[in-house]
């Protein structure tokens, strides 16, 4: 590899001239924007070229002492860099539309990363609804079951109920056709006891609640005030002897008689 001869950018001696190394600033330059200008020129225009095969390579010689003397007292005057402008503009408009393309690829993915999460939310929320749905129409479909059994065994029991309704009728309207063709019954002929101590139960059952019944008709005196309070005290003491004895003598016939406990004692 040999340098290239007249180079824009490499002089001879390798040393290199372009307009970042020329405007370095430590607040706004770094190696990695140098090196990235350095490609970008380099490619466009080679500082370098292959040497040929037939042609023989000759290190260049150290300099002598005094050829550094000499040329320290006269220093050689290099020439001055090129001038920058046109690649200057290149490389600003290139960075400004790298930049402006950067922007533009970041705001675009930062409206698909919403638009992705907009999205994601708006099928979550119609997941669930479309499960609470499905889960509806199982427990309507269910219910709408439920009720057809419940409307068979309705009309079932309807129709038992018309059934036993009929019966009972008929036997309500027999019943009545063969009281009408009786006599009129006495109500106190009606309870006949199977012994002695039955008819005496039922009589002494009949007195104690005929005592209840005027014992109340006394007390709606008293309010109504149609009695006074002594002739109303007077009586229901009676009336509470009465009922006392009956009650004594109810008890008495049914710790001795067994086989009577259908009888109701107040």
């Amino acid at each position: 590899m040999a340098l290239k001869e007249g180079h824009r950018h490499v002089d001879r001696e390798g040393l290199v001239y372009m307009p970042y190394l020329h405007e370095w600033s430590k607040h706004s330059h770094n190696l990695v924007t140098m090196c990235q200008h350095l490609s970008q020129i380099f490619g466009q225009d080679p500082p370098v070229f292959a040497r040929p095969a037939s042609q023989p390579f000759h290190p260049p010689q150290p300099p002598s002492y005094q050829s550094v003397a000499g040329s320290s007292s006269n220093p050689p005057s290099n020439p001055p860099p090129p001038s920058y402008s046109t690649l200057e503009r290149d490389t600003s408009f290139k960075a400004s539309g790298s930049t402006d393309l950067e922007k533009l690829t970041v705001k675009i993915q930062n409206e698909l990363q919403e638009f992705y999460n907009d999205a994601r939310s708006d099928i979550s929320a119609d997941l669930k609804l479309q499960a609470a749905l499905s889960q509806s129409q199982e427990e309507i479909a269910q219910t709408h079951m439920n009720l057809r059994r419940l409307k068979v065994d309705l009309a079932a029991a309807i129709e038992d109920t018309n059934s036993k309704t009929a019966e009972l009728k008929a036997v309500a309207e027999q019943k009545t056709s063969e009281l009408a063709d009786k006599e009129k019954l006495d109500p106190d002929t009606l309870i006949v006891g199977i012994d002695p101590n039955s008819a005496k139960m039922a009589e002494l059952c009949a007195r104690i609640a005929a005592i209840d019944d005027t014992m109340y008709y006394c007390d709606r005196a008293l309010t109504n005030g149609t009695v006074s309070l002594d002739e109303m005290l007077k009586e229901s003491r009676k009336l509470a002897r009465k009922q006392f004895l009956a009650k004594a003598h109810v008890k008495k016939i049914v710790e001795g008689v067994s086989g009577l406990s259908n009888y109701c004692v107040r």
